[in-house]
């Protein structure tokens, strides 16, 4: 086992939406949330270099984060440019981040933009360490 994935082989399992779908609209999945004592939400979508978050994705990211209820919360989206096998999310770059509504482009480490947040909304669990 390595990082924090308890089931490595269940983890590889692709979820099948066929079925689950009304015209447009199917599931959608969150890559990424990170929650502090009730009061800091910080939401990651990670998407391959080049690609951006489809609109129905997008406004459910937006909707979920403007409805928290402290007003703390962010959307990051993080991009990769790994070809196969495991995204080491640590060494992702920021792209975006959504916060009051507004997207503002960016690009950051992922881990500073963190510790960026935490210290923003003075959350002091908010807080990472760089791996190599």
């Amino acid at each position: 086992m390595t990082g924090l994935v308890r089931n490595e082989d269940m983890v590889t399992q692709a979820i099948d939406f066929a079925g689950i779908e009304n015209n447009k609209i199917h599931p959608s999945d969150i890559d990424g949330v990170l929650e502090f004592n009730n009061e800091l939400l910080i939401i990651i979508e990670t998407k391959r270099r080049g690609n951006s978050i489809p609109t129905g994705q997008r406004l459910l990211l937006e909707r979920l984060c403007d409805s928290w209820h402290t007003g703390k919360s962010v959307v990051l989206q993080v991009e990769h440019s790994q070809d196969k096998g495991k995204i080491p999310l640590h060494k992702c770059k920021v792209t975006a981040v959504y916060f009051r509504r507004q997207w503002t482009e960016v690009y950051r480490p992922l881990i500073p933009q963190l510790n960026r947040i935490g210290k923003y909304f003075n959350e002091p669990k908010c807080k990472f360490t760089a791996r190599t």
